[in-house]
């Protein structure tokens, strides 16, 4: 029963790790190429990029 009670614990942390990475590392807050011209995607903490958008 003990097993069984660790297998479900360590279930359980690997998805609070996946669902931590990936709202964290997902890259909402971001700048997206959109019709040629660079387009704000959430709130970037860098400024809009210099390079030519294609």
């Amino acid at each position: 029963m003990r097993k069984y009670i660790y297998i479900v614990m360590a279930i359980f942390v690997a998805g609070l790790i996946v669902v931590a990475g990936v709202r964290f590392l997902s890259g909402e807050d971001n700048w997206v190429c959109k019709d040629g011209k660079w387009v704000r995607h959430g709130n970037p903490a860098t400024e809009k990029p210099t390079s030519k958008c294609l």
